[in-house]
């Protein structure tokens, strides 16, 4: 096993003042160290600010939780700050702290790469843990483990078997089972993000997690849902399909339960622009018919709301194929 630790430093996690505020934004640094970057997505000097998101799985609480690294790089892009900045941060937020503030000087965070195997296909994931003092022994070891490394102050990478850490990850839930969280300032954090990178930000199985998520695991047509913990009946269906080059973007996405989605991608109904269902009229269906002229169940989020042009674009490259084969 490969493992990053990184000892939480004061302004970083937001400057908190004795009465308990917050004084600007809550982030973990990462060293430039090729030892360390090497478990993160490769980001870019000639990209402004370049991102991605990590699906991370904390062992305290067994949820998978998105991120925003980010590659804040305008050293490079002719910033006129008078301290432009070279540097790589891994950005908290409410999901990933439970709503309060978890994270805490001096505290060790530990990180390591794994890979689940989920229905679309295998996902990179970061499983991590907090240690605090009061763990005792396994906090002093991650500390030795920080102090004996070849890297900065406050940071560590190890490599064998953390055994105190690998016993949590043992009783993690399976991929299937795993409830996810996303939280909203991961989406504030993409809006900033130089729109011709956002769409690199987003995998298959990041944009089938952000579109459940946005439609609150309900299909969006019949608001319905078949599950059991977080096995479900739903799929990602995409508006303009990806051998037709839509992205993954969460906008080119609806929730469905998984005939409807069939259906959907064979043409037999789409959208109107004010997204209400046209079934076709050669769809000899009774149960599709049921649904022509209602209207989608839109989340309440902007951020997951079907792009209009995708919209547009099955209905006039998709809508019908089936009567062509």
């Amino acid at each position: 096993m490969y493992y990053y630790l990184k000892r939480c430093g004061f302004q970083e996690l937001g400057s908190v003042g004795e009465d308990g505020v917050v004084h600007r934004g809550r982030y973990l640094l990462t060293t430039m160290d090729d030892r360390v970057l090497r478990i993160f997505p490769a980001l870019s000097t000639t990209q402004k600010n370049d991102a991605a998101l990590l699906a991370v799985l904390p062992l305290y609480s067994g949820k998978k939780v998105y991120c925003n690294f980010v590659y804040h790089n305008d050293k490079f892009h002719h910033s006129t700050a008078r301290h432009p900045r070279n540097e790589y941060r891994l950005y908290l937020n409410q999901e990933l702290e439970e709503g309060r503030l978890l994270f805490e000087q001096g505290d060790i965070m530990i990180m390591r790469q794994a890979q689940i195997e989920e229905e679309d296909g295998p996902q990179i994931v970061y499983v991590m843990d907090l240690v605090k003092p009061s763990a005792g022994a396994f906090y002093a070891e991650c500390s030795q483990i920080i102090e004996d490394s070849p890297l900065p102050k406050n940071y560590g990478i190890y490599e064998g078997d953390l055994a105190a850490f690998e016993e949590q990850v043992r009783s993690l839930p399976n991929a299937g089972e795993t409830e996810v969280a996303i939280d909203r300032t991961v989406m504030r954090q993409i809006s900033a993000i130089d729109p011709s990178a956002v769409a690199r930000l987003f995998s298959a199985s990041s944009f089938r997690d952000f579109v459940l998520v946005g439609y609150n695991y309900r299909c969006g047509i019949t608001g319905m849902v078949i599950r059991s913990g977080a096995y479900n009946n739903l799929e990602a269906a995409h508006i303009r399909p990806k051998s037709h080059g839509g992205s993954f973007l969460p906008s080119n996405g609806i929730a469905m339960c998984r005939d409807l989605h069939w259906a959907f991608d064979k043409g037999f109904f789409t959208f109107s622009d004010d997204l209400k269902v046209i079934v076709h009229p050669q769809a000899d269906s009774d149960y599709l018919r049921q649904f022509d002229g209602q209207s989608l169940r839109v989340p309440d989020n902007v951020f997951f709301a079907p792009d209009p042009e995708q919209i547009q674009y099955h209905r006039e490259h998709i809508y019908g194929i089936f009567t062509r084969n």
